[in-house]
């Protein structure tokens, strides 16, 4: 009730503002009424002076001819248009409702304001609607209304106001919207991975439902949106909004809503409704359950069980049941990722075949894994050896058995140590018989009881010694009857002997007891023969033992010297032997060279040095330092004495020469008779240049080499190698070279206009006029010089020095524009074909002057010929101007006018001739021809000749004559058009003194016997109307 009343408050609130409103519009409407009565008696003023026009040109334009109305509808329609009676005066006014687009809610109610604009004092107004009104509020061109329980979907509301007798009205769009009641997300099952399901979102009675949308959220991501914008009934409807969703992990717990929205902006509010939360549930069981496990297994062991599901979601939530027959096994449970592990032990089993089963839920869905368990009894089997202890050579009986039962899967093997069978049988006890060899001794026998099951083969072993007696023996291998000993080392004589009981052993040397029991240090005394005997209860035996002390090398100064001397060119060796048990190889070893001792050398002078022997036998090493000294001839080479030298003038330098020898030599040098002492510091000239001979000298000769001097010095150019002018003729291959004086020979480039020539070899290079800049370089130092180049040439002339085409214009200064290159300056002189005198100068030149030159460049190297083209270009004179046939010309002939004109270049033709449509024009224009000649004709041809030098007019008259009937013709034709104009001219008058002037012709009378025709077509319609004729049908 609280909202009704403020409802009923805000309409009184805006009626009275519309009140308000309409006093304002009255006032204004009041002004615009004295302004419309002004303006109305202006219009009545120049309507009176405008009458008497628009009465006569209705006469008039109701008489014209549809052409007339044509050109003149424009005109007539304004002036129409100005003619028209002014209208009634009318009254404007305006309807509004408020609000024009009301909102209100499915039974609600609604305020409407209806207002006008309108002064009447007594205007009125209603609202016309199918929906129930219950109250009404009014005022001065306002009115209230209040719609209640407002039910329809589609209503019509009409406001509407009487103004002056005129009526007008405005409509209410109302829009009625319906919350909906609710708004229920269907359940979603438990979804397995991989699935399509459905969301199902139920909206109850919504309106309207083109404005709703449907968005099903998952978490806050929009999975569907869903708009009706096509619902086309009215009215408050139920929606279902279904979205196919496939089963993913993500999924799990996720909440899942259902969110609508009645969006009436901007007329209304935006409603909102959500659903309550849905939580998926997704499972995923994509593999079976695996077992791992023994499927054979002894009934006094223990049992494992792994049951591993891979591949499962949520693996936290799978259920494992596993039995062992119909044993439940209690089983512990782990997690990895996506893979389930349930883990169970079984002990106490009883013999038989079970069946291990594995079962795995997941929400509603279950798997299962079995295996079948073979439990088994497999006890050990006996071994018995008879007797346990025997001779050698003595029978003993091997006895294996089992207490099992004897089902055909069971078999027995005797086996040796190594695993060789020795007896095998499917039958109880298994028996084998040997005689008892000294090998046998300590031998293991085994028992061996095989068990098969499906297939799989089980096994267990027992095993029994036998032991053996036999007298002592003594072998190589356990008494060796030859060894060796190294000295310093420590050592036992061990002698092993066989038998049982174990034998006693004594050795003697020399008839001394040695102690075969402990070790002593090896020494060279410990070499020679030894005696040893093994002793037990059944008997001995005795072995004879050579043992050799060996041990390492030694180098003494008796058999290898530490110092020794050579003589180059002989046979030597080197003597160095070593005393040592095995005898060690000796070797010697310089600068990374072996050499073996004892062997011969032929001696050079790299044999002498420290040489370092070593002495090596399996016991060891020793190594000796021996210095050898080779004594030889004085020798140079390059590196002691060079046969060559490079020097530089004004340098400090040493000339050095020596030689190897031993003992050391001394030097000598000599050139040119003078002996020189190396080793002496000098500047160095010229005069150091030249061959020496130097000689080196010892107690073993002598020996000489020659030596040779270059001196070299910086680049030096003077006139006679590199002169500074040259003067070249280009016909001869003008060329020019430059050398320079220097050791080593410099290098020499020149330069000319940014480009460097290499003239090091002393060759010529093609040169042009200009300063060639040449600089000699060598590693000392280097030189410049300008050389200025002159090269002649002989005339020569081309288009661009004296173009073989020239044009000049007659009655011109004009002389042959003739040059020639050449050096010196050529003399150009040119004469016309066929004459001999020669054009030094300008000259007036005419037509005459055409013609083919010949032009002569001459210098001191020689003449160049070349021929000129000139032609001499004037203005166009008319030669011929004529008319063929004869004078007088008839009408009807072919008529031909021809004009000629000489001109340089040709001239073009150009005409002026009276104005007909029977000629034509041929010849570049030069010839008019009239086609069959009539009065047209008639009048002055004036042919003119043009180029760009001027032009030429000519002329000539013609008359057709005409033939005397046509002239007769003629002559009433142009009576009869007097006639015409002459009653035309008495209409003009008459209309324009009487009728346009007094109103009073009657046009459609005039039209019944004559035809009203407009004369001139470009005057406006406005102005006086001044030729009319009638003519009479």
């Amino acid at each position: 009730m609280g909202k009704k009343k403020e409802g009923r408050k805000e309409g009184r609130k805006e009626g009275r503002k519309e009140g308000r409103k309409g006093k304002k519009e009255r006032k204004k409407e009041r002004k615009k009424e004295r302004k419309k009565e002004r303006k109305k008696e202006r219009k009545k003023e120049r309507k009176k002076e405008r009458k008497k026009e628009r009465k006569t040109a209705t006469a008039l334009l109701s008489a014209m001819k549809l052409q007339w109305l044509w050109h003149f509808l424009p005109c007539c329609f304004l002036l129409s248009m100005l003619l028209l009676p002014a209208g009634a005066e009318q009254h404007m006014f305006d309807v509004t409702i408020w609000p024009e687009n009301p909102v209100v809610e499915h039974g609600g109610s609604l305020w409407l304001n209806c207002s006008t604009s309108c002064q009447e004092a007594d205007a009125r107004g209603g609202l016309e609607t199918s929906l129930m009104k219950k109250k009404k509020d009014n005022g001065t061109h306002w009115a209230v209304f209040q719609l209640v329980n407002i039910t329809e979907w589609a209503s019509a509301t009409e406001c509407s106001f009487s103004c002056y007798g005129e009526h007008k009205s405005v409509q209410a769009n109302i829009m009625v919207y319906q919350i909906p009641e609710h708004v229920v997300l269907d359940p979603v099952p438990i979804m397995e991975m991989g699935k399509m399901y459905n969301l199902t979102c139920r909206v109850a009675n919504a309106a309207p439902i083109q404005l709703l949308t449907v968005t099903l959220y998952k978490g806050t991501e929009k999975l569907h949106i869903e708009t009706f914008e096509n619902h086309s009934a009215p009215g408050a409807s139920d929606i279902l909004v279904t979205f196919p969703i496939t089963a993913q992990q993500d999924n799990h717990m996720e909440e899942v809503t259902c969110h609508i929205a009645l969006d009436m902006r901007p007329r209304g509010q935006l409603l909102e409704k959500t659903s309550f939360r849905e939580v998926l549930k997704v499972f995923g069981f994509l593999a079976d359950p695996q077992l791992h496990t023994s499927r054979y297994v002894e009934a006094s062991s223990n049992l494992s069980v792994t049951c591993e599901v891979a591949g499962i979601f949520p693996a936290e939530e799978a259920q494992f049941d596993l039995k062992f027959g119909e044993q439940s096994l209690n089983a512990s449970i782990t997690l990895s990722g996506n893979t389930v592990r349930a883990e169970a032990q079984v002990s106490s089993l009883p013999t038989g075949n079970y069946l291990l089963n594995c079962t795995v839920s997941l929400g509603a869905m279950t798997k299962s894994a079995v295996e079948t368990m073979h439990i088994y009894s497999f006890p050990q089997p006996s071994l018995e050896v008879h007797p346990s202890e025997a001779l050698a050579n003595q029978l003993v009986t091997i006895l294996c058995n089992s207490s099992a039962p004897e089902p055909p899967s069971f078999s027995l093997q005797i086996q040796n140590a190594s695993g060789g069978i020795l007896a095998s049988s499917d039958e109880f006890p298994l028996q084998f018989n040997l005689t008892a060899q000294e090998e046998d001794n300590e031998q293991e026998f085994v028992c061996a009881v095989e068990l098969e099951i499906d297939g799989k083969t089980l096994t267990k072993h027992t095993s029994a010694t036998l032991t053996v007696f036999y007298v002592p023996e003594m072998d190589e291998l356990s008494c060796p009857s030859n060894r060796t000993w190294v000295e310093r080392t420590q050592q036992m004589l061990h002698c092993l002997a066989k038998g049982n009981p174990k034998p006693l052993v004594a050795c003697f040397k020399e008839g001394i007891a040695y102690d075969v029991e402990e070790k002593k240090q090896v020494d060279r005394s410990h070499a020679g023969i030894y005696n040893c005997t093994a002793t037990n209860e059944l008997g001995s035996s005795t072995r004879t033992i050579t043992i050799r002390v060996e041990y390492g090398p030694e180098l003494g100064e008796s058999k290898c010297p530490s110092h020794q001397t050579w003589l180059e060119g002989s046979l030597w060796n080197l003597s160095c032997l070593a005393d040592g048990i095995p005898i060690p190889e000796v070797f010697c070893i310089k600068d990374g060279k072996v050499y073996n001792a004892g062997r011969m050398h032929n001696i050079t002078q790299s044999h002498a040095g420290v040489y370092y022997c070593n002495a090596t036998n399996v016991h060891g090493s020793v190594t000796k330092m021996v210095a050898v000294t080779v004594e030889y001839e004085p020798e140079m080479d390059d590196s002691s004495c060079p046969h060559n030298w490079i020097l530089t003038v004004g340098a400090p330098h040493m000339f050095t020469c020596f030689a190897w020898g031993n003992p050391e030599p001394t030097v000598e040098c000599t050139k040119d008779g003078m002996a020189y002492s190396p080793g002496v510091l000098q500047n160095v000239t010229r005069e150091y240049a030249g061959s020496y001979l130097c000689t080196a000298t010892n107690i073993h000769g002598s020996i000489s080499r020659a030596v040779s001097i270059q001196v070299e010095y910086k680049p030096e150019m003077d006139e006679s190698n590199c002169p500074s002018n040259w003067t070249l003729v280009e016909e001869a291959l003008p060329t020019f070279l430059c050398k320079a004086d220097g050791l080593p020979p410099p290098e020499i480039i020149c330069t000319k206009d940014n480009r460097s020539y290499d003239l090091s070899q002393g060759q010529r290079i093609l040169a042009n006029n200009g300063t060639f800049w040449c600089n000699a370089t060598n590693r000392h130092g280097s030189e410049a010089k300008a050389v200025k180049i002159t090269v002649e040439t002989k005339p020569k002339m081309d288009e661009s020095s004296c173009p073989s085409n020239q044009t000049w214009l007659e009655g011109t200064l004009q002389s042959l524009a003739c040059e020639a290159n050449g050096i010196p300056t050529p003399l150009v002189l040119c004469a016309k074909e066929g004459t001999t005198g020669k054009i030094y100068r300008e000259q007036n030149v005419s037509r005459n002057d055409s013609g083919i030159y010949e032009c002569n460049a001459t210098n001191g190297h020689g003449t160049e010929r070349w021929m000129v083209n000139v032609q001499v270009e004037y203005r166009p004179a008319i030669a011929i101007l004529s008319v063929s046939g004869s004078l007088p010309i008839r009408r009807g002939e072919n008529i031909t006018v021809t004009c000629q004109a000489d001109g340089s270049p040709a001239a073009s033709y150009t005409w002026r001739l009276p104005n007909a449509s029977n000629v034509i024009f041929i010849g570049n224009n030069s010839t008019v021809i009239i086609v069959h000649a009539d009065g047209q004709n008639n009048g002055v041809y004036e042919c003119t000749a043009s180029n760009k030098h001027g032009q030429q007019h000519s002329q000539v008259e013609i008359q057709v004559e005409d033939h005397w009937l046509y002239i007769i013709v003629i002559v009433a034709i142009a009576g009869a058009t007097m006639l015409v104009l002459g009653g035309m001219a008495g209409i003009i008058y008459y209309l324009k003194s009487t009728a346009c002037k007094k109103g009073e012709y009657n046009v459609r009378d005039a039209e019944n016997s004559t035809e009203a025709t407009f004369l001139n077509r470009e005057r406006p319609c406005d102005i006086d109307i001044y030729g009319i004729q009638l003519t009479r049908t």
